[in-house]
Formats: C-alpha cells, structure tokens, sequence
C-alpha cells in the first residue's frame, strides 16, 4: 500500500524559502502587483510590511508571534477579499512551519473560498488543500478535493491519481482505487514501483487472480530481482491451480537463486512430482541436500528415495535410503531398504539390514511380523536354509503373520 505520509511535508512544497519568492513575485516596489490575469490584484503598502515582518518572525523560529500578527492583520481587512486570501494562505504556511497540518487546513480553505485569487493560484491552492488533508489523514476530504479538482485541470499528472487511489485505499474501497491507479501507471513515463504493489493489492482484496496474475508479470519484467514478486506470483498460480503456470515461474525462480528455504525446495520438488516429473524431483532434492540447503535428515533423503522410486531408479533410491538409514536408524526406514534390497535380489544386505532392525526392538507387532517374514524370505534366497526357518518360526508368533509363516514352513519341509 502506498503511504499517505508520502504526500506530506515534502510535497507540500510550501518552505521559508519559496515563501519569500511568493512575496516578491506579490508586491513591486510600488506596493502592487499584477498578475497575469484578466483582473489586477494589489495588496497595499501596509499589508505587505505586515507580511514581510510575519516572514522575519517565521524565519527566527517565532511562529506563533508571526500568526498572531497574521490575524490581527486578517480581522482589519474586512472587504478585501484578495489580500485576505494571501494573509490567508500565509498563516496556513505558518502552522504547516509548525508541523501543525490541521491547523494549517482551516485558513487555505477560507481562502480558497474566497475564490479571489487568479485561476492558476487558485487551482494550487486547491491542491495544496487536498495534501494538507491527506497529511492528516482526511481521507473522504480528500477524494471530495480531488473530484472537484479533476473537474477543473485538462491534463492532470500521475500524482493526484495516485492521491485519489490512495484515499480509496485507506478507506477500503478497493474497486474504487484500481481505475485511478492504473491510469496513473499508464500516463507516467516512469511510474513508481509502489503504485504496482498497490493495484496488487487492490485486485488481491477484490479477488481478481486473474489481474494479479498479470500484473504481476508486468512487475517481474520491470523488477527481475525483488525474490517476494516470484513468490506472490507461485503462490496465486497454485491457489488457481495453474501448476503448470507455477512450475514455470518456480524454475525461473530457482534458476535465478530465489528458490531459497526449504519449504520452497520441497514445494518445486512436490510440483515436479505433481506433474509427473520425478526424475527432476530426485535431481533437484539430491543436489540440494548434497550442497547442504536442504537438511541431511532421514525425512528429506526418504523424499529423494520417493522420487528415485517414481523415476524407476531403484539403486539411487537405496544409496537414498541408506544414507536416511545411516543418520537415525529409522525402523521404516529400515524396513523399507530392506524391501528394495530384496527387489534388487541383494539378499546379504537385506538379511543385514532385519537382523539389524530386529535387534534395535523398535519396530511395532506388524512390523516386527514383516520383519521376520522379510528376513526368513532373504535367508532362504541367501541359501541360509536354518536362519530362513528360524525367521519364519518367529513370524508365526505374530497373528498378522502366522499363516504365511506356515506356509513358508511347510514349503521348507518339501524342500
């Protein structure tokens, strides 16, 4: 969201200096001025002394003796409407001085509504009003302002669309901020990198995926290295589950080094897998945890063995396996590697692999049923005929287990 504290003192664009330039542009050194405009405007010799002594006063720090004398000269000017108007607007500069933008807004309204300056003049005043309100955070004033100052100039610059887009912001009218902010990325030459986060944002809370979605594309041509834009740009193409969409610009990311933590390295991974590229899954969660930006634990290193099992790359699922195995002896684990051992006809070191589980004791009743069976089956294969059967007496002392012990029994007795 674009700041309202943005459009304060900064760009008020009312300073001491600015002020005293204003003066002199007011008064000649007859006491008159005239603007280029269809009337003449003059301030007189007493009313321009008052302003210049209010500007000493400014510039020594004495503001509040500065305003007082400004509306002591304010009350005697009964009928003259247009140096009203310029005392008006000069102790508005006073409290902004002071950093006091609501006090400042009072007087720059009543000599706007004086309507007794020039139009260009006029049309800055009104403008400088509408900042002085979103200084203070007067959203709806602001919005009014704008509206009416809209009416008024034929070509407005990107700013007081980003203004008014502001307000709308800050009020939660999202729908309403998306038009003026687009319209002031599209007639700025270099629109800021704010005003896209806040159309983001705005289509974000109305829902508009579809435009996020686009939008955001924009942004990564313009902004390639802000990591969160990628980030923001996966996120919303999963909820609409364009995981094709998604794994595309995750590659991107990855490629330029902002596929960074570990659930992002185990989201692209998910996503190859998702989208039937296991192989990839396997290459990616193996380089990662090999150059360490992945964690060497048995959870990862049996994610790697997943993959290597979808690709049919049973012996890089065991290295997998044995390396998860190696790290905490995982009972399952275990199992499991004893399984693709026995699938790979490694008959010793599936033995091994039981007789060590069996041995920890950690592994549940059904576990330790499988085991036996698991184990009596790679004995017999391994042609150790007595350790088979003794594996297999011990799986008949588990129910889940006990009839194909039996028949395992009954085949080594034909035997």
């Amino acid at each position: 969201m674009i700041n309202p504290a943005a459009f304060q003192l900064d760009q008020l664009g009312w300073r001491r200096k600015v002020f005293g330039l204003l003066l002199l542009c007011l008064v000649s050194s007859t006491a008159s001025v005239t603007y280029a405009a269809e009337k003449k405007k003059v301030i007189s010799q007493q009313t321009y002394k008052v302003l210049m002594a209010a500007q000493e006063s400014l510039d020594k720090g004495e503001s509040a003796r500065a305003i007082a004398m400004l509306k002591k000269l304010q009350a005697a000017l009964d009928k003259k409407a247009y140096e009203q108007a310029i005392v008006l607007q000069t102790i508005s500069h006073a409290y902004i001085s002071q950093d006091d933008y609501t006090a400042a807004i009072p007087p720059l309204k009543r000599s706007l509504d004086l309507a007794a300056m020039p139009e260009e003049p006029q049309q800055r005043m009104h403008y400088n009003l509408i900042k002085l309100h979103m200084a203070t955070e007067g959203f709806i004033e602001v919005i009014a302002l704008l509206q009416s100052w809209f009416a008024m100039v034929e070509q407005p610059q990107a700013e007081p669309h980003v203004m008014l887009a502001t307000a709308y912001l800050q009020l939660g009218r999202y729908k309403e901020a998306v038009e003026p902010l687009r319209e002031a990325i599209k007639i700025s030459k270099e629109p800021k990198e704010s005003w896209y986060q806040s159309l983001l944002g705005a289509y974000s809370e109305l829902k508009h995926y579809d435009h996020c979605i686009t939008l955001l594309h924009t942004m990564l041509k313009l902004y390639p290295d802000r990591p969160n834009y990628w980030r923001q740009l996966v996120g919303i193409q999963l909820a609409e589950s364009k995981f094709r969409d998604a794994l595309a610009t995750m590659e991107l990311a990855y490629l330029r080094g902002y596929v960074e933590t570990e659930q992002e390295i185990l989201s692209l991974a998910q996503l190859y897998l998702h989208l039937n590229a296991p192989y990839k899954a396997a290459v990616l969660l193996e380089n990662e945890i090999r150059h360490s930006r992945l964690a060497k634990t048995e959870k990862n290193w049996e994610h790697a063995a997943n993959a290597w099992l979808l690709a049919r790359e049973t012996g890089k699922a065991v290295a997998a396996l044995e390396k998860a195995k190696a790290k905490l002896r995982n009972p399952q684990l275990g199992l499991r590697l004893a399984q693709l051992y026995m699938a790979s006809q490694r008959w010793v070191e599936a033995g091994k692999t039981l007789d060590t589980i069996l041995k920890a004791g950690k592994l549940n009743a059904t576990g330790t049923g499988q085991a036996w069976i698991l184990l009596g089956i790679a004995q017999h294969e391994a042609k150790s005929l007595p350790e088979a059967r003794a594996a297999f007496e011990q799986a008949k002392k588990h129910r889940k287990t006990a009839d194909s012990a039996e028949q395992w029994l009954a085949f080594l007795d034909q035997t």
